[in-house]
């Protein structure tokens, strides 16, 4: 590595070092490899007196606090444990835990340097993404935040499992603090850990590149194959910057690091996910040598499609590699906007890779001997997507400080970027689709059948949607109406249901809280039994219930094309029954119904997925088109209602999106509450936190035409 040494006393040891300086220095093969000052990970706190700026908007950022105490995250990883006996909790090198074969374990998905083993990539399988550093730290057990479970699979004991969160509160000396209860209120006193920091400067700011051998296609890909230096070296987007004030860190020069910093391929470490599973109908392996025991599936794709795309090449309506950042990190969308053709469409939409000028320092305290700093093109570190927490400020705070900023604050930063999350989430999702309707039919007649051709198109850089797309639902609300407002055909709408096994015993108005009526089920959300057995038998996540709804349609247009029905951009988890399996459910006489052939069934339970439908999302700058074949009314019929149409007909289409699936969400509800497999409320979701925090956000893109009507 190359760094450029700032100091005066630095600077003349190196040309000691070098025999004078101006004198040609020559490269040799066996030349000593710089080492730093080893220094631990730090708080972001640490950096804030040279970098106010970036800390404000990392604070108030979904990726740094709030993703790792978020209830969702830490129900999702409550979930999966509760049913395959804790193994997705860390081990460390002090671990006793002994694999059926004899060999130890006491490795996790990142202190592996090959992942060789199942059971290696499914230890702290989801704390290694969501706070990596902490997971380091935990090898001494000293700094260790979340300990490893007492016992594993037939070991594991549910009554005094613990969410994540629980382990990451401190008091002020440093000492962890443990809510009284399994997921408790935060005891008096208390703090965040650097576990509830998430992901921090020093995650991004200490990398070392790529870590080929962990990654499963030695390509940088999925599961934080990135390596992580615990020093006082720094990597930077700028090469040689002026020295800092009290040598808290040094910078790194080393060209190759800060090209990986700045480029796309730094987010694929994480935003790749590749979930561990033996015996799954469809898999793939490790390809790192002694990793063919481990099998896989894909469970996020967002790096690979953002790779494969056109947005990773020059054949885009910009003309340039549109990074990660480039959108993520910079002004976008809010640095005015670019017309452009996609297919038969011509939109506008936000310009990419706009960067505010500013210093990417405080002037007067971050420099050795007060040296001045420039102004240049510098990154935002909002890192806007498409969550929000759902949780309340106080609760926030709570968690993660007092002060903790508002999701829902007004106002904008010195740049122009709005300081609440959730206005800055909607303007992205405002940025990320666009529809037509002008390929419709343009007349009609009562009695007939006609064409509605709505033509869809992501603009984002991987699919829309992306990530854990199998949960963000985006779909297309459409209506036509005569012009009175007589509704003819409507598809993407909910209806306002009771919900009794939360606590909602009468409909109460609110239709965010509602799934949309392509289908109708009911999830297992297991029980508290004395005797702890692995699986699904107690621990929830069968699908008792599992019917098509009246708006049915995504299956049958994606595998048939069929021409109705709701037009769904949500990816599904899928779970695939072989024949004779049996598939979680009893018949009408209580025998179990079991898979007559190959059987495909979408699972709110992420623990029992095998596969991941990604047919729904749209492809980037990739139109396509969906039809509804409407057919409509006769003049008899309309009059058997006393209804007279009057034309024209008016065609709205909107698409519309909801963080979370209501009834996936009421699934974690009934695993994490009193009745489900721990005995215990741990706290983490409930009917109320639906019903206040789970929004649709209506209208990110839309269109309307009409239809001329005639007897």
């Amino acid at each position: 590595m190359s760094v450029r040494y700032l100091s005066g006393t630095s600077l003349f040891f190196l040309c000691v070092l070098v025999s004078g300086c101006g004198a040609q220095v020559q490269n040799t093969s066996d030349a000593p490899q710089v080492q730093f000052q080893r220094q631990q990970f730090q708080r972001p706190e640490n950096c804030l007196p040279c970098h106010q700026r970036q800390y404000n908007e990392l604070h108030s950022s979904v990726k740094s606090g709030y993703r790792n105490v978020s209830p969702l995250f830490n129900g999702l990883e409550a979930a999966a444990n509760l049913v395959n006996g804790g193994l997705l909790r860390p081990v460390y090198k002090d671990s006793t835990v002994v694999l059926p074969d004899g060999t130890p374990l006491n490795t996790n998905m990142y202190s592996s340097p090959v992942l060789t083993e199942t059971r290696q990539v499914q230890a702290a399988f989801c704390l290694t993404c969501h706070n990596a550093n902490t997971e380091i730290l935990g090898e001494n057990t000293a700094f260790r935040e979340v300990p490893q479970l007492p016992g594993f699979l037939a070991s594991f004991r549910p009554e005094i499992f613990r969410p994540l969160r629980d382990y990451h509160l401190a008091d002020a000396n440093g000492n962890q603090l443990l809510p009284a209860a399994p997921g408790g209120d935060p005891p008096a006193g208390a703090q965040p850990s650097l576990g509830a920091a998430g992901i921090t400067c020093d995650f991004c700011h200490d990398e070392n590149g790529p870590d080929l051998n962990r990654s499963f296609q030695m390509d940088g890909f999925a599961n934080t194959s990135l390596l992580l230096n615990q020093s006082n070296a720094k990597v930077g987007p700028f090469a040689f910057p002026v020295a800092v004030k009290n040598h808290f860190h040094v910078v790194s020069n080393d060209p190759n690091l800060i090209g990986f910093l700045r480029a796309g391929a730094f987010c694929n470490a994480c935003h790749d996910v590749r979930v561990p599973r033996r015996n799954l109908t469809a898999e793939e392996h490790n390809m790192n040598p002694g990793g063919q025991n481990v099998s896989y599936f894909r469970l996020e794709n967002l790096s690979t499609e953002w790779q494969v795309g056109p947005y990773n090449s020059t054949t885009n309506p910009f003309g340039t590699v549109v990074r990660c950042q480039d959108c993520h990190m910079s002004l976008f969308p809010y640095a005015g906007t670019s017309t452009y053709p996609v297919g038969d469409m011509t939109v506008t939409s936000p310009t990419p890779g706009v960067f505010a000028t500013d210093y990417a320092a405080v002037p007067g305290v971050s420099t050795d001997q007060d040296a001045s700093l420039p102004q240049r093109k510098v990154v935002e570190h909002y890192f806007t997507g498409v969550d929000v927490p759902m949780a309340s400020p106080d609760e926030l705070s709570a968690r993660l400080g007092p002060g903790y900023p508002d999701p829902y604050a007004t106002g904008t930063d010195s740049h122009g970027v709005p300081l609440g999350l959730a206005t800055r989430r909607h303007n992205l999702l405002d940025a990320a689709v666009r529809i037509s309707l002008n390929k419709t039919d343009t007349s009609a007649q009562l009695g007939q059948k006609f064409s509605v051709r709505l033509e869809a198109v992501s603009l984002t850089g991987h699919r829309f949607p992306a990530g854990f797309s199998q949960e963000r639902t985006t779909y297309v609300q459409l209506s036509v109406t005569d012009n009175s407002g007589f509704v003819l055909y409507q598809s993407g709408y909910e209806v306002d249901k009771p919900h009794p096994n939360t606590g909602e015993l009468a409909p109460d108005g609110n239709l965010d809280d509602e799934d949309l009526e392509h289908l109708h089920a009911v999830v297992d959300p297991g029980k508290h039994t004395p005797t702890y057995s692995t699986g699904t038998g107690t621990n929830g996540g069968n699908n008792l219930v599992f019917e098509t709804g009246p708006d049915d349609g995504p299956d049958a247009r994606v595998y048939v094309g069929a021409p109705e029905g709701l037009v769904l951009f949500r990816n599904e988890l899928i779970h695939i029954f072989l024949p004779g399996d049996p598939i979680g459910r009893t018949s009408a006489a209580g025998a179990p119904v079991k898979a007559q052939g190959v059987h495909f069934e979408e699972t709110f339970q992420a623990a029992l997925a095998d596969s991941v439908d990604n047919f729904r999302s749209l492809q980037p700058l990739h139109p396509r088109t969906y039809t509804y074949e409407i057919q409509l009314p006769t003049q008899q019929q309309l009059q058997t209602i006393g209804v007279t149409i009057q034309g024209p007909l008016h065609v709205h289409a909107q698409v519309n999106y909801e963080h979370f699936p209501p009834l996936f969400l009421r699934f974690l509800a009934g695993v994490t509450g009193p009745s489900g497999p721990t005995g215990n409320n741990l706290n983490l979701v409930d009917e109320a936190r639906i019903d206040t925090f789970l929004k649709n956000i209506e209208d990110i893109a839309s269109d309307d035409t009409t239809v001329t009507v005639t007897p």
